[in-house]
C-alpha cells in the first residue's frame, strides 16, 4: 500500500505584512531624510523663503497623498511651512527697513519720511514677534528724527539770528513755538523751558528788527514825499500801540525793557526838539503851518479863513493829545506866533479892500477885525488903529462909520474933524478949534523880556502906557505887533505924563467969550463902581473910562470878585493864549451892572 506523504506550510501574514510595512516605512524615512538633507542644501545654497516655501508645500502635498502617509512628517512639515511664513515676514520687513535706511543715508528720504514707511510696515503684522521688533525700530527712528530735528532747528535758530531779517525769525519763531507745544503735551518741561528762552531771545530781536524796518521805511517815504511833523507825531504814536510791550529790546547799544519804551522816548524826544531820527517838532510845525499860510496868501493874496480855521484845529487837535501836557507853553507859543501872522495878514486884506471905497464899510472892517481877533486869541489893535486912522482921513466920511476904539493914540482926533466956520459972519457962534490931546512920549524907561503868550498890547496895558508908545520905542514891531517871541526885550517908556494944553478964548456970541478949556489929565482915583459914559465892548476901556487899573491882574482880581473865575491864575492863563474873550465879556457886563 502506497503511503500518502502530505507537507504541511504555515505562513504569518500578520507578520509578513508588519515586516512589509516596517521595511517600506524605512525606505520612506530614508526618502524623508534624503528630501530634508536636499532642503537644507538648497537653504545652504541661498534658497529664499518663497522658494523654501514651494519646495515644502510640495513635499507636504506627496506626504498627504501618500498611501503610507507618516503624520509625524506631515506635523513637520507643517510646523517647517509655519516657521518659514514667519522667518519670510521678518526677511521682507528687514529688507525694507534696509532699503528705506539707505535710503535715509543716500538722502533720498528724510527722517520723517523714514518713519513713516516704519510706521507703514506695522499695519496687518500680527506676530507678536515682528511686531515688537518693528516697534523697537520705530521707536529709535523716533529718538532719530527728534535728534535730527533739535539739530535742524537748533541750527535754523542760529541761521535766523544771523540772518536778522524779519521773514527767517518769524518762520524759525513759528518752528519753535510748534516743537515747544509738543514738547508741553509730552509733559517735558525741561524742553518747554529751553524753548521759552529760545523765543524770548528771538522775539527781542524781531521787534528790534521791526523796529529798525520801520524806521527805514519811514525814512523811505520821509525823503520820496516829506511827513509833515503831525503826521510824523501820529506814525510814533501807532508804533507805541502797535509795539509789544513784554519782550526787551536792543536798538544799538541800548537796552530797552520793551518795544514800546523805545518809541515812547523817541517821540518825547521829537517833542523836545532832540531826536536824531525825526527832528524837532515844534520848529517843524511852526514852519508847515507858516508854509500853508503862506501857500494861501501866494495864490489869494491872503489867508482864507478856511485856512486859518484848519490851523487853528491843528492846534487844538494837538493840544487834546496827552503827550502834549509838558509840552503846553511851547505849542501856546508857536500858535501865537502862527495865528498872529495869519490873522494879521487877513486882517491887512480886510483894510486893503475897504480903501478907496465910498460904502462906508469900516465899521463892519473893524467888527470883523475883532470878531477874528477873539476867534483866534490874537491882539489887532495895531489894525483896528489902522481902519480908525482911514475913516477919519476922509472928511466925506460921516461920523456914524466911524469905528470907535477909545483908544489913546497919539496923532488920532477924538473926532473927525470939521470945517472951522468963516469969520465974516459973526451972527454965527464960531466953533473952538479942537486941539488934539497927545501925551508926551517921555525917555526910555528900561526894557522887558517878552514871557510865553504875551502880546505888545498886553504889555502896554501892564506898564500903564499906550501901544502907540510902546511901537514909537520898538519901531520893528510897527507892521505887526504881534510878531514878538518870548525872550526877546522891549523897550519901555518911563511914567507917563499928558501935557495940558489950553485953548484961546473964542467969542461965541457978541459980548460974551469962552473961558479956556483945559485938556483932560489923568483921571483921579474913583470910587469902586462910579457911572460910565462909555458904551463899547472892551473891558479894558471900560476900566479905564473909570479911571481903574485895566491890567491883566487888576482884572484877574476883579473876575474873581465877581465869581466869573475860581482863581487869579485862571485867568491870566487865559489871557496869555487870547482865550478870555467870554470871561472879559461877563466881567463887562457884571461891572456894568
Amino acid at each position: 500500500m502506497a503511503k500518502d506523504i502530505q507537507q504541511k506550510f504555515s505562513v504569518d501574514l500578520s507578520a509578513v505584512v508588519e515586516n512589509s510595512i516596517t521595511a517600506t516605512r524605512a525606505i520612506r524615512k530614508s526618502e524623508q531624510a534624503r528630501k530634508e538633507a536636499e532642503f537644507q542644501r538648497a537653504i545652504a545654497n541661498g534658497l529664499s523663503y518663497e522658494e523654501q516655501l514651494s519646495m515644502r508645500e510640495v513635499q507636504l502635498e506627496d506626504e498627504k497623498k501618500s498611501s503610507l502617509s507618516d503624520s509625524d512628517y506631515i506635523n513637520a512639515l507643517e510646523k517647517s511651512i509655519t516657521d518659514t511664513k514667519k522667518l519670510n515676514r521678518f526677511n521682507k520687513y528687514r529688507t525694507k527697513y534696509s532699503q528705506t535706511l539707505g535710503d535715509l543715508s543716500a538722502g533720498k528720504i528724510n527722517e520723517s519720511q523714514y518713519l513713516s514707511v516704519l510706521k507703514n510696515q506695522l499695519s496687518g503684522i500680527e506676530d507678536p514677534d515682528l511686531r515688537l521688533e518693528i516697534q523697537t525700530d520705530i521707536t529709535a527712528a523716533e529718538a532719530k528724527l527728534k535728534n535730527y530735528n533739535d539739530t535742524i532747528l537748533s541750527n535754523q535758530v542760529k541761521k535766523a539770528k544771523y540772518d536778522g531779517t524779519r521773514d527767517a525769525l518769524n518762520e524759525t519763531i513759528a518752528k519753535v513755538a510748534t516743537a515747544r507745544a509738543e514738547a508741553l503735551i509730552k509733559d517735558n518741561q525741561d524742553e518747554v523751558t529751553a524753548y521759552d528762552e529760545t523765543l524770548s531771545a528771538l522775539n527781542s530781536q524781531l521787534s528790534g528788527v521791526r523796529i529798525q524796518d520801520s524806521l527805514t521805511d519811514f525814512q523811505v517815504k520821509s525823503s520820496t514825499r516829506g511827513n509833515n511833523p503831525i503826521e510824523k507825531l501820529n506814525y510814533i504814536n501807532s508804533q507805541i500801540q502797535q509795539a509789544d510791550a513784554n519782550t526787551p529790546i536792543k536798538i544799538g547799544d541800548r537796552t530797552y525793557t520793551f518795544a514800546n519804551q523805545f518809541w515812547s522816548l523817541e517821540r518825547d524826544n521829537f517833542l523836545a526838539g532832540s531826536s536824531e531820527i525825526f527832528g524837532n517838532f515844534f520848529e517843524e510845525l511852526n514852519t508847515h503851518t507858516k508854509n500853508t499860510v503862506d501857500a494861501a496868501t501866494a495864490k489869494f493874496g491872503y489867508p482864507t479863513q478856511n485856512v486859518l480855521d484848519s490851523a487853528l484845529e491843528t492846534f487844538n487837535s494837538l493840544k487834546a493829545k496827552p503827550e502834549m501836557v509838558p509840552f503846553t507853553n511851547r505849542l501856546d507859543i508857536t500858535q501865537s506866533t502862527v495865528m498872529s501872522e495869519g490873522a494879521d495878514k487877513y486882517a491887512k486884506h480886510l483894510i486893503t479892500t475897504s480903501q478907496g471905497t465910498r460904502d462906508f464899510s469900516f465899521k463892519q472892517v473893524d467888527a470883523e477885525i475883532q470878531r477874528i481877533a477873539t476867534r483866534y486869541g490874537i491882539d489887532l489893535t495895531a489894525r483896528r488903529v489902522e481902519v480908525q486912522n482911514l475913516s477919519l482921513s476922509d472928511k466925506n466920511i460921516p461920523e456914524e462909520a466911524i469905528p470907535e476904539l477909545k483908544l489913546e493914540i497919539p496923532g488920532v482926533a477924538a473926532e473927525k474933524p470939521k470945517e472951522p466956520i468963516a469969520v465974516e459972519k459973526p451972527t454965527e457962534p464960531a466953533a473952538a478949534p479942537e486941539v488934539p490931546v497927545t501925551p508926551v512920549i517921555p525917555s526910555v524907561g528900561g526894557t522887558r523880556e517878552v514871557k510865553a503868550g504875551e502880546t505888545l498890547s498886553a504889555i502896554a496895558t501892564e506898564a500903564g502906557v499906550g501901544l502907540a508908545q510902546i511901537l514909537e520905542l520898538n519901531p520893528e514891531f510897527k507892521d505887526n505887533p504881534n510878531l514878538i517871541k518870548p525872550g526877546q526885550q522891549i523897550k519901555l517908556p518911563g511914567a507917563t505924563k499928558v501935557e495940558t494944553v489950553t485953548t484961546p478964548p473964542v467969542t461965541s456970541t457978541p459980548g460974551t467969550t469962552t473961558p479956556p478949556v483945559a485938556s483932560p489929565t489923568k483921571p483921579a482915583a474913583t470910587p469902586p463902581t462910579p457911572a460910565s459914559s462909555y458904551t463899547g465892548s472892551s473891558v479894558v476901556d471900560y476900566l479905564k473910562s473909570i479911571g481903574e487899573d485895566s491890567s491883566p491882574e487888576a482884572r484877574a482880581r476883579r473876575a474873581v470878585e465877581k465869581g466869573i473865575v475860581k482863581t487869579e491864575d485862571e485867568y491870566l492863563k487865559a489871557a496869555q493864549v487870547g482865550a478870555n474873550a467870554q470871561m472879559n465879556e461877563r466881567l463887562l457886563k457884571v461891572l456894568r451892572g
